[in-house]
């Protein structure tokens, strides 16, 4: 019977991780079935003071005892873990522990945002992780993230993933993310952040497309075959512009109960922001067309969504991504046939040609934030935050009010 070879432990000198100051970090190398995985020891020292055979640091480092002292201890628990593991990832995985690995902390991250209810920040930071373990292994510690990694994995995301500037700005953003809450929760000191001496590549500024209140009203009076998926994702579109710029997802959860006293309230998916917006009347119009047939659609205001398709999170979420899709396509359809030029026309163009025009009308730049429900301003909005509601009022009154 073939004897099964447990993994074996070597301390070795990686000088491919050079800091600045010369010196190269210390790692536990983890062999098994011809597999390495390596894992941080935090000590550092210069590779003219590390004896490899030996696997020591020499005795002219001044603090040469306690740091070998403290390497022999870190073997003696990867060896110790060793009798009882058959692969190299498990050794690594009991002597890192939960809170010793980046992609361990990310994954809490991750999960964290899911139990808050974020599940669309969810799912980016999730994708953002994959790319960064496809790109610098599945187990991944946080001494094995420093500029040199953040510098390769940015390469790795324009070249392999083939993402755009803006993409690959956002992705190390996310990263840079997690990096900061992890300095916050005491797992990485502040001045091990690798981020501090690395610079993010810069972000082309997006092309917005947007419509004018010309257009918007062209669309709005096109005539359309009646009850046409067309006619509602045309419907949809005028409402969420007039609304303040919703988004499609905020739009498709929508119901009736949303709508009272001439005003939408509805508190914003993707940041959790309770938002009150006044409707003007052509968006009122279009609520009362589409509430007297809401019954059928469990109180959904428009017909995007099927009886209990919220109750659950993430089914909530992908049977929206999947209306949006079709309803873009619908939408550029309708604008064809008003006559309005539909390259680039999405759901989100509603969000942008709204902040424009808002914007251009009234001049109230903090007012326009809090009817699109945005979180900056942050000073602006501690102190004038019991006058939140006068100042969107008073922005549709400037906009709609002839």
């Amino acid at each position: 019977m073939k004897s099964v070879r447990r993994p074996t432990v070597k301390l070795v000198l990686r000088k491919s991780k050079q800091r600045a100051n010369g010196e190269a970090p210390v790692y536990l190398r983890i062999t098994a079935n011809r597999k390495s995985r390596f894992t941080a020891t935090g000590v550092y020292v210069a590779p003219k003071l590390w004896n490899a055979t030996k696997e020591q640091i020499r005795s002219s480092h001044e603090i040469a005892p306690a740091l070998n002292e403290r390497l022999r201890a870190l073997r003696i628990e990867a060896e110790t873990a060793a009798l009882e593991a058959i692969s190299a990832e498990q050794v690594k995985e009991v002597i890192a522990g939960t809170g010793g690995s980046l992609t361990d902390y990310f994954q809490r991250f991750i999960d964290q945002l899911e139990a808050g209810g974020q599940l669309w920040e969810r799912k980016k930071y999730t994708t953002t992780r994959n790319k960064l373990t496809d790109c610098l292994g599945a187990s991944l510690a946080w001494d094995e993230l420093d500029r040199a990694a953040l510098v390769r994995f940015e390469r790795y995301l324009r070249e392999v993933c083939e993402n755009n500037p803006n993409t690959t700005r956002k992705e190390l953003s996310r990263l840079g993310r997690v990096v900061k809450q992890a300095v916050r929760d005491g797992l990485v000191r502040p001045d091990q952040d690798p981020f501090l001496i690395y610079e993010k590549p810069k972000g082309n500024k997006p092309e917005r497309r947007k419509l004018s209140l010309e257009e918007i009203e062209t669309l709005r009076r096109a005539v359309l075959p009646e009850d046409s998926w067309l006619a509602r994702a045309r419907d949809a579109f005028c409402f969420a512009f007039y609304a303040g710029g919703m988004r499609f997802g905020d739009l498709a959860s929508l119901k009736v109960e949303n709508i009272f006293d001439g005003r939408v309230a509805y508190r914003m998916m993707k940041t959790g922001t309770p938002v009150s917006v006044p409707l003007p009347p052509p968006a009122q119009a279009i609520a009362e067309r589409y509430a007297a047939t809401a019954k059928e659609r469990d109180g959904f205001l428009f017909p995007f969504l099927k009886a209990g398709e919220d109750a659950d999170p993430v089914r909530h979420r992908r049977r929206i991504n999947s209306q949006n899709v079709q309803a873009n396509k619908n939408l550029k359809k309708a604008a064809e046939i008003a006559g309005v030029d539909s390259e680039g026309l999405s759901f989100h163009v509603a969000r942008h040609s709204f902040a424009d025009y808002a914007r251009q009308k009234s001049g109230d730049l903090y007012a326009v934030s809090k009817t699109l429900g945005h979180t900056s301003l942050q000073v602006t909005q501690q102190y004038l935050r019991s006058f939140d509601n006068d100042a969107v009022d008073k922005l549709a009154a400037n906009l709609w009010d002839k």
